[in-house]
């Protein structure tokens, strides 16, 4: 099927809603942005604060939701900020579903996160059904109920009120449009951030050793745009690259995209207590059965590439 004539992204201002509406520019006729302040969004036809959506116009027939609003929280204070995660979490996901009864919408693409997952898992496939039972990892627990509670609410009205939700697991996104501030970035913003300095080591703190599935955010968001076409399915599928790579090897490929080849500087990596999970591996069939269509993902070696150009332009503004 074709895409929607009019799409209304939930979160249009944030790193994953700006990727999303680039990649929906050209392609939809319609594109409205949602965010807190109702401040314009590059690339959107138009753009509404979240608490003034009611009164939008009517809107076409067939018009789909992107939801990928979220707390943006401080990697600093990430512990601190765990109650404003959870509940502006929650209100979001409560206020996207609210609009999209009222306005007779039926297709929501809602952005969840591999944190779902139980923490004792050591691959997280989504074939298997989540035991809500098992917790996530304590450190992110608040976050990860969040989303846990998001793809319940998706499930919830596909039953009641007739909205196919596919929910997409993402695992570590990274590329243009994240924060410029290297202190409150996660690791693959920062490192890009920091290949930009003049340092003459290449700090990596914590540990080195530690796995995860990196995706390119333009790559995400092509997959929620190719997930449009689709009509009547509600599920949650991990939006992961399939395979893991190092904090070592993140450090090695952003310096080599920046064509500047640096020792790297270890850090003392946090207490015993601190810790995150060592390795999440995640699979990525479900995502090509649903979408056999979708482009293959990008490297990490090209995706770091581009994300380097795109910092080095955004931080000479």
């Amino acid at each position: 099927m074709s895409l929607p004539e009019a799409v209304v992204v939930w979160g249009a201002s944030g790193f994953i809603g700006r990727n999303v509406v680039d990649a929906l520019q050209g392609r939809v006729a319609t594109i409205i942005g949602v965010n807190a302040s109702g401040t314009p969004v590059p690339g959107c036809t138009q753009t509404v604060a979240a608490h003034a959506v009611d009164a939008l116009p009517a809107l076409p027939a067939g018009t789909a939701i992107i939801h990928v609003a979220a707390f943006r929280y401080f990697a600093s204070i990430f512990g601190k900020q765990q109650a404003e995660i959870l509940s502006a979490n929650l209100a979001m996901t409560e206020a996207v579903y609210r609009f999209a009864m009222a306005r007779g919408i039926t297709e929501v693409r809602a952005a969840s996160s591999s944190a779902v997952y139980p923490a004792s898992w050591d691959l997280q496939d989504d074939a298997l059904p989540l035991d809500l039972n098992a917790w996530p990892h304590d450190g992110e627990a608040a976050y990860a109920w969040s989303k846990r509670w998001g793809e319940i609410t998706g499930e919830l009205w596909s039953r009641r009120a007739g909205i196919s939700t596919i929910s997409f697991r993402l695992t570590n996104p990274y590329g243009p449009h994240d924060t410029l501030d290297e202190a409150e970035a996660h690791v693959a913003t920062a490192f890009v951030i920091r290949a930009c300095g003049d340092a003459p080591e290449f700090e990596v703190r914590g540990d080195p050793d530690a796995e995860r599935d990196f995706i390119y955010a333009g790559d995400a968001a092509e997959a929620f745009v190719e997930s449009l076409t689709l009509r009547g399915t509600t599920a949650a599928v991990n939006l992961a690259h399939g395979q893991t790579r190092t904090v070592r090897h993140l450090a090695i490929a952003t310096m080599q995209a920046a064509g500047k080849q640096r020792p790297i500087k270890l850090t003392s990596p946090p207490a015993a207590g601190n810790r995150g999970v060592k390795v999440r591996r995640a699979t990525a069939a479900r995502l090509r059965e649903l979408l056999p269509g979708l482009a293959p993902f990008r490297s990490l070696e090209d995706g770091m590439a581009e994300t380097l150009a795109w910092y080095r332009d955004a931080l000479r503004r």
